[in-house]
């Protein structure tokens, strides 16, 4: 998403999102590549029906099938229980030993198990949490006006207004979720209400750190964006970037901007805060003023919860490396974006694209930067290498990975045009880049899914919206045909097998590739160990 966008003078708008594709032409693809991979049929879809949700596990396949006016669930090509006007959150347990989703009949939902139905009729679902290395169960209903948990098929704890899905802590000892009472959203934990309240709360950015187990919620209270610490409320900005936790939970850390209007200009400042207090104030490029906007047009900063731009913010999304040194990109000054590792300050660019990943040790890190219209790659704060993205530019980077034992470094480079810039579509020109090399530019929606194997010789990855909205899996440079949708691209236990699930048409193939140990990436001294574990 843009970090400001442009309106008229008498409006002001939040935001602009807008679906909308453009489809690239027609790929031709090499039929000695897509040869080398073989199919198998797993399932085929009743005739007649259409797929609206394929959930693919590592042991087992499930679907729901659309057929005239009713949906039902498919569990490894079997119907499983009855069928529904609708059908949502279909959900497999974490070893895929049960299979749950609610199923809609007369206005009314209904819980279903492994196929079967719960009595209890309720007027809003929402999705179901499995509790890590435990058995139990958890899932928060509504019904008429309240709203409330329900453990193993038990309402537990308070009702509320409004309520979230529930989230269990990563050691699977706490449950978690927000629930609404008299137009405030508040964090319960473990049946308790923590202090902290919120107007309106941030979907995707609430739960737990992943060290220590924290529990935080991010959310506006009236026109300003906060996080809220195990109950502790943090300074509030126009904006604010999602939060970032040291290893063993004891510090925290994110950015947040606010706009000063001005009458020629409206100018950005960004703040890197820490444990609630700020460390660091930088000016990012500003916008337009209302003068600029007389008759004509004004620029309005996007508000919220969202990654950082440093160039416009000021600041980055501030990171930890394992050793829990702050990490964060700043605009010194136009064209001066700088990564600041502590307080030691790298060379400066026209814009930081990707995150800072590190070693483990905490020796070595990389990101990628933008310099004019070219990606840079820069280890230890040292530009390595130019990659010209020609008139498209660079506009961002997708994602940054490294193999097991280091020896090779892997990002998606993406060129977008104005639509991407202004998030109507997320088709854009992108890359793999592999040990400096670009792969194929593909036209598509993403490159997901980027994998290594684990003795470092293969890798493979996703493209999304290769043609049209048709995808494909491309193996050590290797291209798949085209298919409906692929998933879970992953390697066999021989370690010589890339397998996925595809579908093509009515089937669902099982789609295999034998490695060619000749093809093997050769092993580069140069790279550095990446630390790439999510925060």
């Amino acid at each position: 998403m843009p970090a400001h966008i442009r309106t008229s003078a008498k409006f002001f708008i939040a935001a602009l999102t807008v679906p909308l594709l453009f489809f690239s032409p027609s790929r031709s693809q090499s039929n000695q590549s897509a040869s080398l991979f073989h199919e198998d049929v797993l399932a085929e879809l009743t005739p007649g029906a259409e797929a609206k949700q394929i959930l693919v596990g590592n042991h087992h396949l499930a679907w729901i099938e659309k057929l005239g006016d009713k949906r039902s669930v498919h569990l490894d090509g079997q119907q499983l229980g009855s069928a529904y006007e609708d059908i949502k959150f279909l959900q497999f347990s974490r070893d895929e030993s049960r299979l749950v989703f609610f199923g809609k009949r007369s206005r009314a939902w209904y819980f279903v198990d492994d196929g079967k139905e719960d009595s209890k009729a309720i007027s809003s679902p929402a999705a179901v949490a499995f509790q890590p290395e435990g058995s139990s169960l958890a899932y928060c209903e509504c019904s008429e006006r309240t709203c409330r948990l329900v453990i193993d098929g038990k309402e537990s704890g308070a009702e509320y207004d409004d309520i979230s899905h529930p989230r269990y802590s990563p050691d699977g000892k706490h449950l978690a979720f927000l629930a609404k009472r008299s137009k405030k959203w508040v964090g319960v934990l473990d049946s308790k209400e923590l202090p902290g309240e919120i107007d309106e709360p941030a979907s995707a950015s609430w739960g737990f750190s992943r060290g220590s187990g924290r529990f935080f919620m991010s959310g506006r209270v009236k026109s300003t964006f906060i996080h809220v610490i195990d109950g502790t409320p943090t300074p509030g900005f126009d904006v604010i970037s999602r939060i970032a936790f040291t290893r063993d939970g004891n510090h925290y850390a994110y950015g947040g901007a606010d706009s000063k209007g001005g009458f020629k200009k409206q100018k950005i400042f960004g703040t890197i805060v820490k444990d609630g207090q700020p460390v660091a104030t930088f000016e990012g490029k500003g916008m337009m003023g209302s003068w600029s906007g007389l008759g004509g047009s004004t620029e309005a900063m996007v508000g919220g919860i969202h990654e950082l731009a440093t160039d416009f913010h000021g600041v980055s999304s501030p990171e930890f490396d394992p050793n829990g040194k702050l990490v964060y990109a700043a605009r010194r000054d136009k064209g001066d974006v700088a990564v600041f590792h502590g307080a030691d300050a790298g060379p400066g660019f026209d814009e930081v694209l990707s995150p800072v990943i590190f070693t483990e040790s905490a020796e070595h890190f990389a990101y990628v930067a933008r310099q004019g219209q070219d990606f840079v790659e820069v280890r230890d704060n040292k530009p390595i290498l130019t990659i010209p993205a020609g008139k498209r530019g660079a506009t961002s980077v997708g994602w940054i990975a490294i193999s097991p034992d280091a020896a090779h470094l892997a990002y998606e480079t993406i060129s977008g045009g104005r639509n991407y810039k202004g998030a109507v579509t997320m088709r854009a020109f992108r890359a793999a880049v592999i040990d400096g090399q670009s792969g194929p530019d593909y036209n598509a929606l993403g490159l997901t899914n980027f994998n290594f194997d684990p003795d470092s010789h293969h890798y493979f990855y996703e493209v999304v919206g290769a043609e049209g909205d048709r995808d494909l899996v491309n193996v050590d440079g290797h291209e798949s045909r085209l298919y409906d949708a692929v998933a879970n691209t992953h390697y066999l236990p021989d370690g010589k097998t890339i397998a996925f699930v595809a579908r093509d048409n009515s089937r669902l193939l099982r789609v295999t590739y034998t490695l060619n140990q000749s093809n093997s990436l050769p092993s580069v001294s140069t790279a550095v160990l990446i630390n790439t574990e999510p925060r």
